[in-house]
Protein backbone atom coordinates (compact mmCIF):
# COMPACT_ATOMS: atom_id res chain seq x y z
CA UNK A 1 0.00 0.00 0.00
CA UNK A 2 1.36 3.83 -1.12
CA UNK A 3 0.47 6.43 -1.05
CA UNK A 4 1.11 8.62 -3.84
CA UNK A 5 1.58 12.51 -3.88
CA UNK A 6 1.72 14.85 -6.11
CA UNK A 7 2.52 18.16 -5.18
CA UNK A 8 1.31 21.64 -6.51
CA UNK A 9 4.22 24.42 -8.13
CA UNK A 10 7.23 25.34 -6.72
CA UNK A 11 9.81 22.52 -4.85
CA UNK A 12 7.22 19.95 -4.39
CA UNK A 13 7.42 20.43 -0.66
CA UNK A 14 10.87 18.49 -0.74
CA UNK A 15 10.97 19.03 3.05
CA UNK A 16 7.86 16.61 3.11
CA UNK A 17 5.91 19.68 5.62
CA UNK A 18 2.57 18.32 3.60
CA UNK A 19 3.02 15.08 5.59
CA UNK A 20 3.42 16.46 8.76
CA UNK A 21 0.18 18.20 8.47
CA UNK A 22 -1.06 15.06 7.33
CA UNK A 23 -0.31 12.98 10.28
CA UNK A 24 -0.72 15.80 12.48
CA UNK A 25 -4.57 15.82 11.30
CA UNK A 26 -4.62 11.82 11.51
CA UNK A 27 -3.51 11.46 14.86
CA UNK A 28 -5.53 14.31 16.06
CA UNK A 29 -8.38 11.83 15.34
CA UNK A 30 -6.83 8.77 16.79
CA UNK A 31 -6.09 7.53 13.37
CA UNK A 32 -2.48 5.81 12.61
CA UNK A 33 0.15 7.98 10.83
CA UNK A 34 1.62 6.93 7.54
CA UNK A 35 5.19 6.34 7.35
CA UNK A 36 7.34 8.44 4.67
CA UNK A 37 8.74 4.38 4.06
CA UNK A 38 5.11 4.26 2.47
CA UNK A 39 4.92 7.37 0.55
CA UNK A 40 5.98 8.26 -3.66
CA UNK A 41 6.20 11.90 -3.43
CA UNK A 42 7.61 12.17 -7.56
CA UNK A 43 9.32 15.53 -7.81
CA UNK A 44 8.66 17.40 -11.03
CA UNK A 45 9.28 21.25 -9.84
CA UNK A 46 12.48 21.32 -12.66
CA UNK A 47 10.32 20.31 -15.46
CA UNK A 48 7.56 23.13 -14.42
CA UNK A 49 10.41 25.04 -14.85
CA UNK A 50 12.07 24.64 -18.06
CA UNK A 51 10.41 25.87 -21.15
CA UNK A 52 12.27 23.27 -23.10
CA UNK A 53 10.82 20.47 -21.56
CA UNK A 54 9.43 17.79 -24.43
CA UNK A 55 8.00 14.32 -23.84
CA UNK A 56 5.60 12.46 -25.43
CA UNK A 57 1.81 12.35 -23.59
CA UNK A 58 1.91 8.24 -22.35
CA UNK A 59 -1.31 6.36 -24.09
CA UNK A 60 -3.88 5.81 -21.74
CA UNK A 61 -4.52 2.11 -20.20
CA UNK A 62 -7.66 2.64 -19.32
CA UNK A 63 -10.26 1.67 -21.51
CA UNK A 64 -14.37 2.59 -20.89
CA UNK A 65 -16.16 -0.97 -21.51
CA UNK A 66 -18.97 0.57 -23.15
CA UNK A 67 -20.93 -2.65 -22.56
CA UNK A 68 -20.20 -2.49 -19.14
CA UNK A 69 -20.08 1.05 -17.97
CA UNK A 70 -23.14 1.97 -16.74
CA UNK A 71 -23.64 -0.92 -14.36
CA UNK A 72 -19.54 -0.42 -13.06
CA UNK A 73 -20.43 3.42 -12.19
CA UNK A 74 -23.63 2.33 -10.62
CA UNK A 75 -21.11 0.26 -8.61
CA UNK A 76 -18.51 3.17 -8.30
CA UNK A 77 -21.03 5.65 -7.06
CA UNK A 78 -22.37 3.15 -4.35
CA UNK A 79 -18.29 3.33 -3.30
CA UNK A 80 -18.47 7.24 -3.42
CA UNK A 81 -21.02 7.48 -0.76
CA UNK A 82 -19.63 5.27 1.18
CA UNK A 83 -16.80 7.05 1.41
CA UNK A 84 -18.02 10.36 1.16
CA UNK A 85 -20.11 9.09 4.42
CA UNK A 86 -17.12 8.12 6.29
CA UNK A 87 -15.54 11.38 5.92
CA UNK A 88 -19.02 13.84 6.17
CA UNK A 89 -19.39 13.53 9.93
CA UNK A 90 -17.26 16.41 10.53
CA UNK A 91 -19.77 19.99 11.11
CA UNK A 92 -16.91 22.10 9.45
CA UNK A 93 -17.62 19.99 5.84
CA UNK A 94 -20.59 20.33 3.84
CA UNK A 95 -20.38 17.75 0.96
CA UNK A 96 -22.13 19.00 -2.09
CA UNK A 97 -25.13 17.02 -3.54
CA UNK A 98 -25.84 13.45 -3.15
CA UNK A 99 -25.95 12.30 -0.26
CA UNK A 100 -25.50 14.81 2.06
CA UNK A 101 -27.14 17.58 2.03
CA UNK A 102 -25.70 21.24 0.26
CA UNK A 103 -24.24 24.04 1.98
CA UNK A 104 -27.17 26.88 1.79
CA UNK A 105 -25.14 29.40 -0.65
CA UNK A 106 -25.81 32.05 1.33
CA UNK A 107 -23.98 30.53 4.54
CA UNK A 108 -21.94 32.80 5.94
CA UNK A 109 -19.23 30.07 5.24
CA UNK A 110 -18.99 31.60 1.66
CA UNK A 111 -18.94 35.11 2.79
CA UNK A 112 -15.07 34.92 3.19
CA UNK A 113 -14.86 34.80 -0.65
CA UNK A 114 -14.96 38.46 -1.10
CA UNK A 115 -12.32 39.11 1.36
CA UNK A 116 -9.82 36.39 -0.66
CA UNK A 117 -6.36 37.29 -1.72
CA UNK A 118 -6.83 38.65 -5.08
CA UNK A 119 -5.90 35.99 -7.64
CA UNK A 120 -2.52 38.27 -8.67
CA UNK A 121 -1.17 36.67 -5.70
CA UNK A 122 -1.39 33.46 -7.59
CA UNK A 123 -0.50 33.97 -10.60
CA UNK A 124 2.69 31.80 -10.39
CA UNK A 125 0.71 28.99 -9.24
CA UNK A 126 -1.82 29.66 -11.83
CA UNK A 127 0.54 29.89 -14.93
CA UNK A 128 2.28 26.84 -14.68
CA UNK A 129 -1.35 25.10 -14.42
CA UNK A 130 -1.74 26.70 -17.68
CA UNK A 131 1.56 25.76 -19.18
CA UNK A 132 1.31 22.23 -18.02
CA UNK A 133 -2.23 21.71 -19.58
CA UNK A 134 -1.72 23.59 -22.94
CA UNK A 135 2.62 22.81 -23.72
CA UNK A 136 1.89 18.87 -24.56
CA UNK A 137 5.68 18.33 -23.81
CA UNK A 138 5.84 19.57 -20.20
CA UNK A 139 2.54 17.81 -19.98
CA UNK A 140 4.46 14.53 -21.17
CA UNK A 141 7.25 14.99 -19.35
CA UNK A 142 5.85 15.18 -16.20
CA UNK A 143 3.17 12.24 -16.53
CA UNK A 144 6.32 10.14 -17.52
CA UNK A 145 8.58 11.20 -14.35
CA UNK A 146 5.34 10.29 -12.25
CA UNK A 147 4.85 7.06 -13.45
CA UNK A 148 8.28 5.90 -13.78
CA UNK A 149 8.06 6.22 -9.83
CA UNK A 150 4.91 3.90 -9.37
CA UNK A 151 5.11 0.27 -8.85
CA UNK A 152 3.42 -1.78 -11.72
CA UNK A 153 0.75 -3.35 -9.20
CA UNK A 154 -0.36 -3.00 -5.96
CA UNK A 155 -3.01 -0.80 -4.08
CA UNK A 156 -2.21 3.36 -3.90
CA UNK A 157 -3.90 6.02 -2.30
CA UNK A 158 -3.38 9.35 -4.89
CA UNK A 159 -2.77 12.84 -2.64
CA UNK A 160 -2.91 15.51 -5.26
CA UNK A 161 -2.44 19.37 -5.22
CA UNK A 162 -3.59 22.13 -6.84
CA UNK A 163 -1.40 21.38 -10.10
CA UNK A 164 -1.10 18.01 -8.90
CA UNK A 165 -4.85 17.44 -9.10
CA UNK A 166 -4.47 18.56 -12.73
CA UNK A 167 -2.22 15.80 -13.10
CA UNK A 168 -4.08 13.39 -11.22
CA UNK A 169 -6.72 13.83 -14.08
CA UNK A 170 -4.20 12.79 -16.71
CA UNK A 171 -2.36 9.87 -14.53
CA UNK A 172 -5.62 8.02 -13.55
CA UNK A 173 -6.20 7.09 -17.29
CA UNK A 174 -2.64 6.00 -17.61
CA UNK A 175 -1.81 3.73 -14.54
CA UNK A 176 -0.47 0.40 -14.95
CA UNK A 177 -3.18 -1.93 -15.32
CA UNK A 178 -2.85 -4.04 -12.35
CA UNK A 179 -2.70 -1.06 -9.74
CA UNK A 180 -6.16 -0.18 -7.97
CA UNK A 181 -6.65 3.26 -6.62
CA UNK A 182 -8.39 2.93 -3.48
CA UNK A 183 -9.34 6.65 -3.40
CA UNK A 184 -8.29 9.79 -4.86
CA UNK A 185 -8.25 12.70 -2.91
CA UNK A 186 -7.57 16.50 -4.98
CA UNK A 187 -6.63 19.42 -2.47
CA UNK A 188 -7.09 23.35 -3.75
CA UNK A 189 -8.09 22.00 -7.50
CA UNK A 190 -8.34 24.85 -9.80
CA UNK A 191 -12.90 24.87 -10.67
CA UNK A 192 -12.05 26.20 -13.91
CA UNK A 193 -13.61 24.04 -16.36
CA UNK A 194 -10.93 25.44 -19.80
CA UNK A 195 -7.96 24.48 -17.48
CA UNK A 196 -9.08 20.85 -17.82
CA UNK A 197 -10.13 21.13 -21.48
CA UNK A 198 -7.30 18.87 -22.57
CA UNK A 199 -8.44 16.10 -20.57
CA UNK A 200 -11.94 15.79 -19.36
CA UNK A 201 -12.81 14.05 -22.47
CA UNK A 202 -10.41 11.40 -22.44
CA UNK A 203 -11.29 10.75 -18.91
CA UNK A 204 -15.14 11.11 -19.20
CA UNK A 205 -14.61 8.69 -21.88
CA UNK A 206 -12.29 6.21 -20.17
CA UNK A 207 -12.23 6.45 -16.36
CA UNK A 208 -11.39 3.41 -14.48
CA UNK A 209 -14.39 2.78 -12.73
CA UNK A 210 -13.30 -0.95 -11.90
CA UNK A 211 -9.66 -0.01 -10.65
CA UNK A 212 -11.09 3.27 -8.81
CA UNK A 213 -12.49 2.63 -5.51
CA UNK A 214 -13.57 6.62 -4.89
CA UNK A 215 -12.71 10.26 -6.01
CA UNK A 216 -13.03 12.86 -3.01
CA UNK A 217 -11.91 16.60 -3.67
CA UNK A 218 -12.10 19.31 -1.63
CA UNK A 219 -12.15 22.98 -1.95
CA UNK A 220 -12.15 25.68 0.55
CA UNK A 221 -14.56 29.00 -0.34
CA UNK A 222 -11.65 31.16 0.44
CA UNK A 223 -9.41 29.57 -1.58
CA UNK A 224 -8.64 32.44 -4.95
CA UNK A 225 -7.44 29.19 -6.91
CA UNK A 226 -10.44 27.19 -6.46
CA UNK A 227 -12.88 30.00 -6.86
CA UNK A 228 -15.39 28.72 -4.36
CA UNK A 229 -15.54 25.62 -6.86
CA UNK A 230 -15.49 22.02 -7.11
CA UNK A 231 -14.68 19.86 -9.86
CA UNK A 232 -18.14 18.22 -9.98
CA UNK A 233 -19.16 20.65 -12.74
CA UNK A 234 -16.24 19.30 -14.93
CA UNK A 235 -16.10 15.28 -13.58
CA UNK A 236 -19.60 14.27 -12.82
CA UNK A 237 -17.74 10.99 -11.07
CA UNK A 238 -15.96 13.23 -8.37
CA UNK A 239 -17.79 14.17 -4.76
CA UNK A 240 -17.05 17.54 -4.14
CA UNK A 241 -16.63 19.07 -0.35
CA UNK A 242 -16.07 22.34 1.35
CA UNK A 243 -14.12 22.70 3.87
CA UNK A 244 -12.66 25.81 6.37
CA UNK A 245 -8.94 26.11 6.07
CA UNK A 246 -8.67 29.28 7.84
CA UNK A 247 -7.82 32.49 6.03
CA UNK A 248 -7.78 32.64 2.70
CA UNK A 249 -5.04 30.94 1.27
CA UNK A 250 -4.38 27.58 -0.61
CA UNK A 251 -1.28 25.58 0.77
CA UNK A 252 -1.23 21.68 0.67
CA UNK A 253 -0.62 21.93 4.70
CA UNK A 254 -3.70 24.07 5.49
CA UNK A 255 -5.63 21.21 3.49
CA UNK A 256 -3.80 18.47 4.67
CA UNK A 257 -3.98 19.34 8.15
CA UNK A 258 -8.07 19.73 7.90
CA UNK A 259 -9.88 16.65 9.86
CA UNK A 260 -12.16 15.79 6.84
CA UNK A 261 -9.24 15.65 4.42
CA UNK A 262 -6.95 13.74 6.66
CA UNK A 263 -9.78 11.19 7.45
CA UNK A 264 -10.16 10.93 3.78
CA UNK A 265 -6.72 10.10 3.24
CA UNK A 266 -6.03 8.09 6.12
CA UNK A 267 -9.53 5.65 6.23
CA UNK A 268 -8.35 4.79 2.58
CA UNK A 269 -4.49 4.52 3.52
CA UNK A 270 -5.20 1.93 6.42
CA UNK A 271 -8.43 0.29 5.10
CA UNK A 272 -6.47 -2.97 5.18
CA UNK A 273 -6.12 -2.48 9.42
CA UNK A 274 -10.23 -2.80 9.95
CA UNK A 275 -11.06 -4.86 12.39
CA UNK A 276 -14.96 -6.33 11.57
CA UNK A 277 -17.17 -4.39 13.91
CA UNK A 278 -19.77 -5.69 16.23
CA UNK A 279 -22.40 -3.87 17.93
CA UNK A 280 -22.84 -3.24 21.49
CA UNK A 281 -26.17 -5.98 21.43
CA UNK A 282 -28.27 -3.17 23.57
CA UNK A 283 -32.17 -4.39 22.41
CA UNK A 284 -35.67 -3.54 22.84
CA UNK A 285 -38.75 -4.79 21.56
CA UNK A 286 -39.18 -4.83 17.70
CA UNK A 287 -41.37 -2.02 16.38
CA UNK A 288 -44.06 -1.41 13.94
CA UNK A 289 -41.81 0.78 12.27
CA UNK A 290 -38.62 -1.72 11.92
CA UNK A 291 -40.71 -4.95 11.15
CA UNK A 292 -41.88 -2.67 8.09
CA UNK A 293 -38.34 -1.50 7.12
CA UNK A 294 -37.36 -5.25 7.49
CA UNK A 295 -40.33 -6.27 5.14
CA UNK A 296 -39.45 -3.40 2.81
CA UNK A 297 -36.07 -4.17 2.24
CA UNK A 298 -37.01 -7.68 1.87
CA UNK A 299 -39.67 -6.41 -0.96
CA UNK A 300 -37.18 -4.33 -2.71
CA UNK A 301 -35.09 -7.72 -3.36
CA UNK A 302 -38.12 -9.32 -4.77
CA UNK A 303 -38.69 -6.41 -7.30
CA UNK A 304 -34.86 -6.60 -8.27
CA UNK A 305 -35.57 -10.74 -9.49
CA UNK A 306 -38.91 -9.82 -11.52
CA UNK A 307 -37.31 -6.90 -13.62
CA UNK A 308 -36.53 -8.65 -16.57
CA UNK A 309 -33.68 -6.71 -17.89
CA UNK A 310 -30.48 -7.35 -16.93
CA UNK A 311 -29.07 -4.21 -16.86
CA UNK A 312 -32.03 -2.57 -15.30
CA UNK A 313 -31.83 -4.92 -12.19
CA UNK A 314 -28.21 -4.55 -11.72
CA UNK A 315 -28.93 -0.69 -11.80
CA UNK A 316 -31.63 -1.80 -9.25
CA UNK A 317 -29.28 -3.78 -6.82
CA UNK A 318 -27.17 -0.65 -6.64
CA UNK A 319 -29.78 1.46 -5.68
CA UNK A 320 -30.68 -1.13 -3.08
CA UNK A 321 -27.10 -1.10 -1.60
CA UNK A 322 -27.11 2.18 -1.55
CA UNK A 323 -30.46 2.44 0.48
CA UNK A 324 -29.10 -0.06 2.65
CA UNK A 325 -26.30 1.00 3.70
CA UNK A 326 -27.69 4.31 4.37
CA UNK A 327 -29.83 2.79 6.83
CA UNK A 328 -26.68 0.52 8.00
CA UNK A 329 -24.59 3.75 8.83
CA UNK A 330 -27.79 5.51 10.91
CA UNK A 331 -27.99 2.15 12.75
CA UNK A 332 -24.12 2.25 13.60
CA UNK A 333 -24.37 5.76 14.89
CA UNK A 334 -27.42 4.94 16.97
CA UNK A 335 -25.46 1.87 18.80
CA UNK A 336 -22.52 4.37 19.16
CA UNK A 337 -24.97 6.87 21.09
CA UNK A 338 -26.27 3.97 22.92
CA UNK A 339 -29.74 4.22 21.82
CA UNK A 340 -31.53 0.58 22.20
CA UNK A 341 -32.48 -0.92 18.88
CA UNK A 342 -34.26 -4.30 17.97
CA UNK A 343 -32.28 -7.10 17.39
CA UNK A 344 -33.32 -7.13 13.96
CA UNK A 345 -31.26 -3.84 13.65
CA UNK A 346 -28.18 -5.33 15.31
CA UNK A 347 -27.95 -8.12 12.55
CA UNK A 348 -28.53 -5.50 9.82
CA UNK A 349 -25.91 -3.19 10.99
CA UNK A 350 -23.03 -6.41 11.36
CA UNK A 351 -23.82 -7.60 8.00
CA UNK A 352 -27.21 -10.57 7.97
CA UNK A 353 -30.73 -9.66 6.50
CA UNK A 354 -32.73 -10.14 9.38
CA UNK A 355 -36.00 -12.34 8.15
CA UNK A 356 -39.29 -11.10 7.48
CA UNK A 357 -41.12 -10.68 11.16
CA UNK A 358 -44.44 -12.63 11.82
CA UNK A 359 -45.82 -9.25 13.18
CA UNK A 360 -49.22 -8.44 11.21
CA UNK A 361 -52.56 -9.72 10.53
CA UNK A 362 -53.00 -10.85 7.18
CA UNK A 363 -55.28 -7.35 6.88
CA UNK A 364 -52.19 -5.76 8.28
CA UNK A 365 -49.88 -7.30 5.65
CA UNK A 366 -52.31 -6.63 2.72
CA UNK A 367 -51.49 -3.21 3.99
CA UNK A 368 -47.87 -3.02 4.53
CA UNK A 369 -47.59 -4.91 0.73
CA UNK A 370 -50.26 -2.76 -1.05
CA UNK A 371 -48.09 0.25 -0.32
CA UNK A 372 -45.22 -1.20 -0.93
CA UNK A 373 -46.25 -2.27 -4.53
CA UNK A 374 -47.34 1.47 -5.32
CA UNK A 375 -44.66 3.25 -3.75
CA UNK A 376 -41.13 4.28 -4.85
CA UNK A 377 -38.92 2.33 -2.50
CA UNK A 378 -35.32 3.59 -3.94
CA UNK A 379 -35.98 7.50 -4.31
CA UNK A 380 -34.22 9.57 -4.77
CA UNK A 381 -32.62 7.58 -7.81
CA UNK A 382 -35.71 6.87 -10.87
CA UNK A 383 -35.30 3.70 -12.55
CA UNK A 384 -38.21 2.29 -14.68
CA UNK A 385 -39.32 -1.01 -13.09
CA UNK A 386 -42.32 -1.60 -15.74
CA UNK A 387 -44.83 -3.91 -13.14
CA UNK A 388 -41.79 -5.29 -11.46
CA UNK A 389 -43.28 -4.63 -7.95
CA UNK A 390 -46.83 -5.68 -8.86
CA UNK A 391 -44.78 -8.69 -10.15
CA UNK A 392 -42.97 -9.30 -6.94
CA UNK A 393 -46.02 -9.88 -4.78
CA UNK A 394 -46.48 -13.39 -4.86
CA UNK A 395 -42.88 -14.03 -4.17
CA UNK A 396 -43.10 -11.81 -0.93
CA UNK A 397 -46.12 -12.71 0.72
CA UNK A 398 -44.58 -16.40 0.59
CA UNK A 399 -41.42 -15.49 2.21
CA UNK A 400 -44.03 -13.44 4.74
CA UNK A 401 -46.09 -17.07 5.73
CA UNK A 402 -48.63 -16.71 3.22
CA UNK A 403 -49.34 -18.95 0.18
CA UNK A 404 -48.34 -17.94 -3.26
CA UNK A 405 -52.07 -17.62 -4.42
CA UNK A 406 -52.64 -15.03 -1.82
CA UNK A 407 -49.84 -13.15 -3.27
CA UNK A 408 -51.47 -13.35 -7.01
CA UNK A 409 -54.77 -12.30 -5.53
CA UNK A 410 -53.55 -8.89 -3.99
CA UNK A 411 -51.68 -9.00 -7.15
CA UNK A 412 -54.36 -8.94 -9.27
CA UNK A 413 -56.53 -6.56 -7.06
CA UNK A 414 -53.63 -3.98 -7.54
CA UNK A 415 -53.13 -4.56 -11.28
CA UNK A 416 -57.59 -3.39 -11.06
CA UNK A 417 -56.61 -0.36 -9.09
CA UNK A 418 -54.01 0.73 -10.14
CA UNK A 419 -55.79 0.91 -14.25
CA UNK A 420 -58.60 2.45 -12.52
CA UNK A 421 -56.59 5.30 -11.26
CA UNK A 422 -54.28 5.53 -14.38
CA UNK A 423 -58.31 5.87 -16.51
CA UNK A 424 -58.96 8.87 -14.34
CA UNK A 425 -55.77 10.53 -15.15
CA UNK A 426 -55.98 13.45 -17.90
CA UNK A 427 -53.20 13.65 -20.57
CA UNK A 428 -50.44 15.93 -19.67
CA UNK A 429 -52.40 15.98 -15.39
CA UNK A 430 -49.41 16.88 -12.94
CA UNK A 431 -50.36 15.14 -10.29
CA UNK A 432 -47.23 15.66 -7.53
CA UNK A 433 -46.42 13.44 -5.70
CA UNK A 434 -47.57 10.80 -8.18
CA UNK A 435 -45.63 9.60 -11.43
CA UNK A 436 -46.48 6.91 -14.00
CA UNK A 437 -44.21 4.89 -15.03
CA UNK A 438 -44.14 3.65 -18.69
CA UNK A 439 -46.17 0.63 -18.08
CA UNK A 440 -49.08 2.78 -16.57
CA UNK A 441 -48.09 2.08 -12.90
CA UNK A 442 -48.59 4.80 -10.73
CA UNK A 443 -45.57 4.95 -8.25
CA UNK A 444 -46.45 7.31 -5.10
CA UNK A 445 -43.19 9.57 -4.46
CA UNK A 446 -43.26 8.72 -1.17
CA UNK A 447 -41.84 5.49 0.30
CA UNK A 448 -43.97 4.85 3.49
CA UNK A 449 -41.12 3.20 5.62
CA UNK A 450 -37.79 5.11 4.61
CA UNK A 451 -38.26 7.71 6.47
CA UNK A 452 -34.93 6.59 8.55
CA UNK A 453 -33.34 5.06 5.68
CA UNK A 454 -33.33 8.37 3.52
CA UNK A 455 -32.32 10.53 6.37
CA UNK A 456 -28.73 11.17 5.20
CA UNK A 457 -25.85 10.02 7.38
CA UNK A 458 -23.06 12.91 8.25
CA UNK A 459 -22.86 16.40 9.87
CA UNK A 460 -25.68 17.47 7.44
CA UNK A 461 -28.15 14.83 8.31
CA UNK A 462 -27.29 14.56 11.76
CA UNK A 463 -30.48 15.82 13.42
CA UNK A 464 -32.56 14.29 10.61
CA UNK A 465 -30.52 10.64 11.54
CA UNK A 466 -30.87 11.18 15.94
CA UNK A 467 -34.28 12.12 15.63
CA UNK A 468 -34.95 9.41 13.50
CA UNK A 469 -33.55 6.72 15.41
CA UNK A 470 -34.85 7.48 18.60
CA UNK A 471 -38.09 6.70 17.38
CA UNK A 472 -37.00 3.32 17.31
CA UNK A 473 -37.05 2.87 20.70
CA UNK A 474 -40.03 1.44 22.96
CA UNK A 475 -43.51 2.57 21.14
CA UNK A 476 -41.62 3.13 17.86
CA UNK A 477 -42.36 5.83 15.40
CA UNK A 478 -45.57 4.61 14.57
CA UNK A 479 -46.66 4.20 17.72
CA UNK A 480 -46.41 7.52 18.81
CA UNK A 481 -48.36 9.14 15.76
CA UNK A 482 -51.21 6.77 15.57
CA UNK A 483 -53.27 10.01 17.14
CA UNK A 484 -52.23 12.46 14.77
CA UNK A 485 -52.68 9.78 11.58
CA UNK A 486 -55.98 9.05 12.49
CA UNK A 487 -56.56 6.15 10.70
CA UNK A 488 -58.53 3.89 12.81
CA UNK A 489 -58.19 0.57 12.22
CA UNK A 490 -54.71 -1.04 10.34
CA UNK A 491 -53.46 2.60 10.00
CA UNK A 492 -49.85 2.16 10.67
CA UNK A 493 -48.52 2.60 7.52
CA UNK A 494 -50.64 5.45 6.02
CA UNK A 495 -49.60 6.87 9.69
CA UNK A 496 -46.23 6.30 8.56
CA UNK A 497 -46.57 7.71 5.22
CA UNK A 498 -48.68 10.87 6.52
CA UNK A 499 -45.02 11.62 9.16
CA UNK A 500 -42.86 11.44 5.67
CA UNK A 501 -45.68 12.96 3.27
CA UNK A 502 -46.55 15.45 5.28
CA UNK A 503 -50.33 16.95 6.35
CA UNK A 504 -52.81 19.64 5.88
CA UNK A 505 -52.97 22.00 8.63
CA UNK A 506 -56.91 20.30 9.74
CA UNK A 507 -55.05 16.32 9.63
CA UNK A 508 -56.38 15.90 5.91
CA UNK A 509 -54.10 13.42 4.18
CA UNK A 510 -52.29 14.29 1.16
CA UNK A 511 -53.27 13.36 -2.47
CA UNK A 512 -50.56 10.40 -2.34
CA UNK A 513 -51.42 9.54 1.01
CA UNK A 514 -55.20 9.54 0.09
CA UNK A 515 -54.62 7.25 -3.37
CA UNK A 516 -52.37 4.86 -0.78
CA UNK A 517 -54.92 4.87 1.81
CA UNK A 518 -57.96 3.84 -0.62
CA UNK A 519 -55.70 1.26 -2.26
CA UNK A 520 -55.40 -0.47 1.04
CA UNK A 521 -58.83 -0.35 1.57
CA UNK A 522 -59.92 -1.67 -1.86
CA UNK A 523 -57.53 -4.15 -1.09
CA UNK A 524 -58.22 -5.30 2.65
CA UNK A 525 -62.56 -5.39 0.86
CA UNK A 526 -61.70 -7.17 -1.89
CA UNK A 527 -59.80 -9.93 -0.01
CA UNK A 528 -62.72 -10.24 2.40
CA UNK A 529 -61.29 -8.37 5.33
CA UNK A 530 -61.97 -5.27 7.62
CA UNK A 531 -61.05 -2.10 5.87
CA UNK A 532 -61.09 1.69 7.46
CA UNK A 533 -64.76 3.26 5.45
CA UNK A 534 -63.81 6.67 7.15
CA UNK A 535 -60.86 7.16 4.16
CA UNK A 536 -64.01 8.60 2.27
CA UNK A 537 -64.68 10.92 4.95
CA UNK A 538 -60.92 12.31 4.89
CA UNK A 539 -61.09 12.43 0.77
CA UNK A 540 -64.39 14.48 1.12
CA UNK A 541 -63.34 16.79 3.28
CA UNK A 542 -59.87 17.08 1.15
CA UNK A 543 -62.02 17.92 -2.39
CA UNK A 544 -63.70 20.69 0.15
CA UNK A 545 -60.80 22.25 1.80
CA UNK A 546 -59.02 22.06 -1.67
CA UNK A 547 -62.01 23.71 -3.80
CA UNK A 548 -62.56 26.42 -0.92
CA UNK A 549 -58.93 27.17 -1.60
CA UNK A 550 -58.91 27.21 -5.24
CA UNK A 551 -61.90 29.11 -5.12
CA UNK A 552 -59.86 31.93 -3.15
CA UNK A 553 -56.87 31.96 -5.61
CA UNK A 554 -58.16 31.50 -8.71
CA UNK A 555 -59.98 34.78 -9.37
CA UNK A 556 -56.88 37.05 -8.68
CA UNK A 557 -54.02 34.30 -9.78
CA UNK A 558 -52.52 33.82 -13.07
CA UNK A 559 -54.58 31.21 -15.12
CA UNK A 560 -51.14 29.03 -15.77
CA UNK A 561 -49.92 29.37 -11.77
CA UNK A 562 -48.17 26.19 -10.77
CA UNK A 563 -49.49 26.48 -7.35
CA UNK A 564 -53.10 26.86 -8.48
CA UNK A 565 -52.35 23.91 -11.30
CA UNK A 566 -51.26 21.84 -8.17
CA UNK A 567 -54.26 22.47 -6.39
CA UNK A 568 -56.94 21.65 -8.98
CA UNK A 569 -54.80 18.55 -9.32
CA UNK A 570 -55.12 17.08 -5.70
CA UNK A 571 -58.73 18.32 -5.86
CA UNK A 572 -59.27 16.46 -9.04
CA UNK A 573 -57.30 13.39 -7.38
CA UNK A 574 -59.75 13.71 -4.41
CA UNK A 575 -62.72 13.69 -6.41
CA UNK A 576 -61.73 10.83 -8.48
CA UNK A 577 -61.05 8.67 -5.26
CA UNK A 578 -64.40 9.54 -3.64
CA UNK A 579 -65.96 8.22 -7.43
CA UNK A 580 -63.60 4.89 -6.87
CA UNK A 581 -64.48 4.44 -3.40
CA UNK A 582 -68.48 5.12 -4.12
CA UNK A 583 -68.13 3.04 -7.14
CA UNK A 584 -66.83 -0.17 -4.91
CA UNK A 585 -68.58 -0.24 -1.72
CA UNK A 586 -65.77 1.89 0.08
CA UNK A 587 -68.38 4.51 1.69
CA UNK A 588 -69.53 4.36 5.49
CA UNK A 589 -72.00 2.14 6.09
CA UNK A 590 -74.11 5.35 7.25
CA UNK A 591 -73.55 7.06 4.30
CA UNK A 592 -76.53 7.05 1.75
CA UNK A 593 -76.16 6.40 -1.70
CA UNK A 594 -77.76 8.84 -3.66
CA UNK A 595 -79.45 8.68 -7.30
CA UNK A 596 -77.68 11.09 -8.78
CA UNK A 597 -79.97 12.00 -12.59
Amino acid sequence: MKLVYLHGVGDGDADYGWLSALNDGLVAQGLTAVDEVDVIAPSYSDILSSPDANAAVPKPTAQGEKADVSSERAKFLNRQIEAARAVGADPSVQSIGFPLLDLDPSHAALGGLAKALPNKLFANEIHQIEAYVYQKGMRGAVLQRVLSQLPERGEVVIVGHSLGSVVTVDLITRLPQDIVVRRVVTIGSPANTALFAASRRELIGNFPYKSTNSWLNFFSPRDPVTRARGLAGVFADVQDFRVDIGAAGHGSKSYLRNTAVARAVGTAFHQSSRTPRRTTRVTTALTDDVAALILELHFRYAVRDSINDKKVSARYSEAIRIKRADLVAQVWDADANGIPLPRELHQLAEGDTPKIPDHWTVGGLIEQLTILALSDLIAPFEIDIDDAAFKALPQITEKAGQSTSFGFELRSIVRVFNESITKMTKPGANWGRIAFAAAGVAVIAIAPYSLIALAPAGAAGAAALTGGLAALGPGGMVGGLAAIGGIASTGAAITTAAAVGGRGERGQLNSGQLLLATAVAYAQKSLGHEFDDAIWLRASAAAAELSAQINTVEAISDSKSRSLSALISERDLAQNLITFMEANNLTPAATPQLALE
